[in-house]
């Protein structure tokens, strides 16, 4: 089988976002990781868990909004990340960070998938 850069780039996508959905869900109902957990952040993981599905579905199909939406993700992550690291920095969890960041690195790897398939068909 021989994937495109954007289809390994999609699965990526759609992994990340399965995985937040699952951890958001979880704490959502209760579970408890065993360290403190701020109480937006699961709702936050959860919805864009479920937002992550949209750009690896317009990845896949080679969609013109793949990128945006992509960018979008990568952005909102990089904002609240930025937001936990300034305004809850005494009160978030490593753990929490270290969840946002390994997000960002994921899309960062998805970006320059994309960026190297686009150059590729030039």
């Amino acid at each position: 089988m021989n994937m495109s850069l954007n289809q390994v780039a999609s699965v990526l996508a759609f992994i990340i976002g399965i995985m937040s959905i699952v951890a958001g869900g979880k704490a959502m109902q209760g579970w408890n990781p065993g360290y403190s957990v701020l109480t937006w952040l699961p709702v936050y993981n959860f919805v864009m868990g479920i937002l992550a599905l949209i750009p690896a579905v317009l990845i896949w199909m080679n969609h013109r909004y793949a990128l945006i939406a992509s960018i979008a993700a990568f952005g909102v992550h990089a904002i609240v990340l930025l937001i936990l690291f300034t305004a809850f920095r005494n009160t978030v969890a490593y753990q929490s960070l270290a969840a946002m960041m390994f997000r960002l690195v994921v899309w960062i790897a998805i970006l320059a998938l994309m960026y190297f398939q686009a150059r590729k068909g030039i």
